[in-house]
This record gives structure tokens, sequence and C-alpha cells, in this order.
């Protein structure tokens, strides 16, 4: 009964938080969830829809692999809901859920580490509702695989290696490789000699049993550009300093979510900072370690530690953005809330726990910007513009478009990013952090020179400018400017990489053996 009331609290609280994107039609639409995931979903939806696996996304420079994109989260349990229903509504249920799951799975673990259940309840807000999560609503692939970890934890702990593989699954089909090997990292923290093989295992289950997705990944991050490596400056970009570790902790007045901000943002509330304090003098402080090396490494160029991992140490000379890490350090700080003791003033849990859910309230409710679900399918005049191009020309947006003082429809009228893809349009440029190699470099080149004959090589019709540009281009309405030179006949693709069908099909036979496999194991 204790725990049927813990969920109902859950519950409530989830609808308190979102309450405005569950009872009205506003929506969090922007930045990369406008950019990408959306794009991404409804290009998904329509595919599967149609009875087809969207292996290839045609609409972005020049062709990219869809299906080996590990931020499609193409087999994603819960991406069915972008499969079954409209973008609005399984976005605004997937937020939901996530969270309310993120709430819950903290509980459980814990409930298993024993702890008093207002303690648990009150690492379980901090953790579901506090800063970290709530900067994610619009990063659905961080979103999707950072609540698992502390099942992760649980089922480490009870050597329950099936369901700990399961979990590691989870975290690799909701798309963000750098969230599972922050995950990883932690568990190496609670290994002991007995759990060792659990641990070894279950990794190498979930690899088999995900080969649908990490196989055909695999094929294309060779071929990307993350091949080499990416650049020490690049790797150790958004470090986090001392002082933002501490200036991130405290509530703050006016908070800029541009930028960078989401990769440090771990505030947890202000009364809680009093039970971290007292987990250094009440509890068993095996936290500290873990928590001293996840600080090192956040700090990242800011000390020698980062150049050496990156120079020796694989993953650190592929992954950006040492301060995301930061994601371990608020699940260890809610963990030290949980696990602290303040004695005398544990009478007054409740009343913490209720002033805390105000507090961080009062943080969330400006930070994601909600508009209303209507403008989700707005026709700008350049998309109709360009939708009535019957062949598979494509457009190169220019630099020069983009402001910061552009209201939402002058943003999309641009046709930034991937917006294009829902529409069935061209882009020869694109966004994503991982892309063939070159391209992007290549595209680079094409608009720093705008000669309309020799982008028509490469079948670029449009370029949308502010600029007045000559040289072959005529003006049609307002930014867009036509080739006159286009030509399909004389086209070049640049782009050489086509994802390997055999390595899907390798991938395909892999998982469906693992599961096999798993399902005759739980029989017997």
């Amino acid at each position: 009964m204790k725990k049927a009331k813990v969920l109902l609290l859950f519950s409530i609280l989830v609808l308190f938080f979102f309450y405005d994107i569950i009872f009205t039609d506003k929506m969090y639409l922007f930045r990369d969830i406008l950019n990408l995931f959306m794009p991404y979903r409804l290009f998904a939806a329509e595919n599967i829809q149609n009875g087809t696996v969207p292996i290839w996304n045609p609409y972005s420079f020049f062709g990219q692999p869809f299906l080996a994109n590990p931020e499609t989260s193409l087999f994603y349990p819960f991406t069915i809901l972008f499969y079954l229903f409209k973008f609005t509504i399984a976005y605004k249920v997937f937020v939901i859920l996530h969270f309310y799951l993120a709430s819950i799975f903290f509980y459980f673990l814990a409930k298993t580490l024993k702890i008093k259940n207002s303690y648990a309840i009150f690492g379980s807000i901090c953790w579901a509702f506090g800063g970290y999560l709530i900067t994610r609503v619009e990063f659905l692939s961080i979103l999707g695989a950072a609540i698992w970890l502390p099942l992760a934890l649980i089922f480490l702990m009870n050597k329950n290696k099936i369901l700990l593989g399961l979990v590691f699954v989870m975290q690799i089909f909701a798309g963000h490789p750098q969230i599972i090997f922050y995950t990883i990292l932690l568990l190496l923290f609670f290994l002991k000699k007995n759990i060792i093989y659990t641990f070894i295992f279950s990794i190498f289950f979930a690899l088999f049993l995900s080969s649908i997705q990490i196989i055909p990944s695999f094929e294309f991050i060779r071929s990307s550009n993350r091949a080499k490596g990416i650049t020490y400056q690049e790797a150790s970009s958004v470090s986090i300093s001392p002082a933002e570790i501490i200036k991130n902790i405290l509530p703050m007045k006016n908070i800029d979510i541009t930028g960078n901000f989401w990769l440090k943002s771990f505030y947890v509330g202000l009364i809680p900072l009093i039970f971290i304090f007292t987990y250094f003098f009440n509890s068993d402080k095996k936290l500290l370690l873990p928590l001293i090396v996840i600080l090192i490494l956040a700090l990242g160029r800011n000390t020698p530690v980062y150049e050496f991992l990156y120079k020796y140490l694989l993953p650190f000379s592929r992954i950006r953005y040492p301060a995301a890490i930061m994601f371990l350090f608020s699940f260890i700080i809610c963990l030290m809330i949980s696990k602290s003791n303040i004695y005398d003033l544990s009478k007054f849990t409740p009343l913490f726990i209720i002033l805390t859910i105000f507090d961080l309230y009062l943080y969330s409710y400006k930070l994601n910007p909600k508009i209303s679900s209507e403008f989700i399918n707005i026709k700008t005049k350049n998309i109709l513009n360009l939708q009535k191009n019957t062949d598979d020309g494509k457009y190169l947006v220019l630099p020069d478009v983009y402001s910061n003082t552009l209201n939402y429809y002058d943003f999309i009228n641009t046709l930034p990013a991937n917006v294009n893809i829902p529409h069935h349009i061209f882009n020869a440029s694109g966004y994503d952090p991982l892309t063939t190699e070159g391209i992007e470099t290549f595209v680079e080149k094409l608009k720093n020179d705008t000669n309309a004959k020799e982008l028509s090589k490469y079948n670029i019709k449009y370029v949308i400018t502010n600029k007045n540009i000559d040289n072959g281009w005529r003006k049609l309405k307002n930014n867009i400017f036509e080739n006159k030179y286009y030509n399909t006949s004389i086209s070049i693709n640049p782009q050489t990489f086509r994802p390997c069908h055999i390595y899907f099909l390798v991938g395909i036979c892999l998982t469906i053996f693992s599961t096999v496999f798993l399902a005759l194991y739980i029989k017997i």
C-alpha cells in the first residue's frame, strides 16, 4: 500500500510540473527538438507507417544514413509512440512518461539500498525534477538513455545479468552512446569480485541483442566525421570550471538557456544542499570516490588529466563536452540526499520535500520555452515555394539569414538544419553531431563560393540568403534565388558513402538469435 501511495505521489508531481503541456495545446519546441528530433521522428513515422524501414535519409547533406544513426532511436521501444500517434501527442506522452519512470526507478534504487522511505522520495524528486533531467526535454536520446541508470545499478547489485543487459539495450536503442559510456563508468565503482561476471556478461549480451542497431552504426561511424577521432580542442570544449560548479548548484535568478547551459545544469534545490552537506558527516562516504573522479573528468581541459585520457583512452578521443559527465554528478548528489540522515530534523522532511518541489518548479517553469502546437504544421512561403519543385533539386542556406531576433515564422522560413525533412525538400546542408566524413567541410566550401554554375554541378537549384547575389542567380521571392544553370543531367553527388545492407541483415539475424536465446533462457 505504501508503494501505491508513492506511485500516486509521483503521478501528481508529473501533472504538477507538466500541467501546461498536458492540459493545453502548448508544447516544447525549440533548438534540438525543432532542428533534429522532430524531423527525425516524423521521417521515421512516415516510413514505418508506409511499411518501409528508413535506412537512408535523402533530404540532408546529399543523403545520410538514417537507421545507422543512433540519434534516430528507431528501435527504442518508446519511439513506437511516434509511429502510432501524431507528433504532438507522442512527444508529450514520451516526456511525461520518462519523467515519471525516472522518479520511480530512483525510488526503487533507494529502497534497494534500504533507505528510509521519506529520504528515498526526497532523492527521487531531486533526481527526476532537478536541473539535469529538466533541461533534457529537447534531447530525446539523452532523456531516453539517462533514466535507466538507477535500474542498471539495482540489477548489478542483485547480480541479475539478463535484466542488466536489457537495461543496456534500452540505453543503446535510446541513442546516446555518451550516456551508456558514463553509465558503465559509474557501475565500475560498485563492482565486486562476485558481480564481475554479471557485469561482463550483461555488456556482451546487450551488444548481441541490440545488433540490429550496433552493427549498422559501427559501419556508419567508420566512415563518419568521428572515424579518426576529434581534436583535443573539440573533445575538451565545454569543460566546467570550479566557479561554474558552485554557481550552478545554487539558485539563479536569470538563466540563459542558449548555448551550453544544459550541459552544466544540475540544480537540485536549495534545501537539499543541507542534506548533501550532512552526508559527509553522518554516512558511509562510499560515494565520495566516484564524486571526486566525476568532478575531475568534468573539469576537462582545466586539468592535465583529461588530455592524458584523450591521448590514451579511446572513448575520450571520440566524445565531446566533458561537462556532460555532470549527468553522474547529479545522480550521485541525489543519492547523497537519500542516504543522508539529519536525525533531529527528520520529522521536518515532509516540509523540506514540499518546499523543494516548489523550488524546483520555479526553477524549471521558464527554463524550457513552450509554444502552441499549432505551429508544428506551419507552412511558410519558402516551404511552399520549394515544394513546387518536382525534381530533386536541392537548396542551400547561407549563414547571413540567421538572427537571434527572428520570430518563429521567419526562423522556419529560413529552413534551418533538418526542418526540411518532413516537407520532402532536399537540403544540401543539415545538422547532426554524426555525419559522413568530409561532407560538412564540403558544404562549408559551397557556402563560401556561391557561383551558380559551379553549384549547379551538385544539383543545387536554390539559395536562401538575404544578400543580393549574382553570378547566375535570379531572385524569386524574398530571400530565395534560383540557379539559372541548373540542369539535373550534369549533377554530381559528393556523397560517396552508402550503407551496405549486409550489415543491417547481419544485425537483424544476431538480434533475432539473441532474442530466441533470451526466451529459452527465461523458460529454463
